[in-house]
């Protein structure tokens, strides 16, 4: 996959407006194109866990990540692995309990799962026919836009395989097991983990589970491709701890992208 930092940029700016109170649309965009609508899906008290963004070129699913206390009890925290659901599958993959559990809370207004009403949006705005189709997400938003990827693979095959563009995660934690990057399958060419310094998420859970798709590592304001997890700690305990926390939040992922494109812009 072609590395395109300020597409990924874009991307951490919708990633972050999905934390907030909805927002213009029409100051996000996408490969340059302004996003001209919007839609916040499921709310626990009222806040969206997802929310898409669209033009008539493309459709961003974009989830959000870690804000309330519940978001541990519920999802963070519940790290045993279970079996992945309605992915057609008779192959043992096993998943992160805690965030698959997040795809099926009920969604207060329309009384469904979570990913049913985010699916029912999504055909009720008719917002996947002839569009590209971009996942994404921060923190927990990552882990949720994983499986989602998996879960609309299986349940519309024909369209991920000619429609989808790409997955991008920000500070994702990892999500399965070992066989779940296997069964992730192609999924992995078309998905870029991006990891900013000493961000602790990236790192958990701590054992047994396997990152997927390709990761991109900022470091000292440049780009370092698949290092792994040992040369990122390494580097990381040499560091300030509370490194661990401020490299973590989505703010410092578009600050840290805007130096890197401000640096390569400098050095032509």
């Amino acid at each position: 996959m072609k590395r395109d930092l300020s597409r990924y940029l874009e991307l951490a700016k919708m990633c972050k407006a999905v934390y907030g109170s909805p927002v213009r649309q029409d100051l996000l965009s996408y490969k340059g194109k302004k996003m001209s609508g919007q839609r916040i899906i499921h709310g626990s008290y009222g806040r969206g866990f997802c929310r898409l963004f669209w033009n008539d070129d493309t459709i961003v699913i974009a989830f959000r990540g870690t804000r309330e206390s519940q978001d541990w009890r519920i999802s963070n925290l519940k790290m045993f692995p279970v079996f992945i659901r309605n992915c057609d599958t008779a192959s043992k993959v096993r998943v992160h309990r805690g965030f698959q559990k997040t795809l099926y809370y009920m969604d207060k207004t329309t009384r469904l799962s979570s990913i049913e009403s985010l699916l029912k949006h999504l055909n009720d705005l008719d917002l996947i026919t002839n569009r590209r189709i971009v996942i994404t997400g921060h923190s927990l938003g990552g882990a949720l836009a994983t499986l989602f990827s998996v879960k609309i693979r299986a349940i519309m095959p024909d369209i991920i395989e000619n429609q989808l563009n790409e997955i991008v995660l920000f500070g994702s934690p990892a999500v399965g097991l070992k066989k779940f990057k296997t069964f992730y399958d192609e999924l992995n060419e078309k998905t870029i983990r991006i990891v900013n310094g000493s961000d602790v998420v990236p790192f958990t859970p701590p054992l047994f589970y396997h990152h997927i798709g390709q990761e991109l590592w900022i470091r000292k304001d440049k780009i370092n491709n698949n290092k792994s997890w040992l040369a990122r700690l390494s580097y990381s305990l040499k560091l300030p701890i509370k490194n661990f926390i401020d490299n973590h939040g989505m703010e410092s992922y578009i600050e840290s992208l805007k130096q890197i494109l401000k640096n390569e812009s400098d050095s032509k």
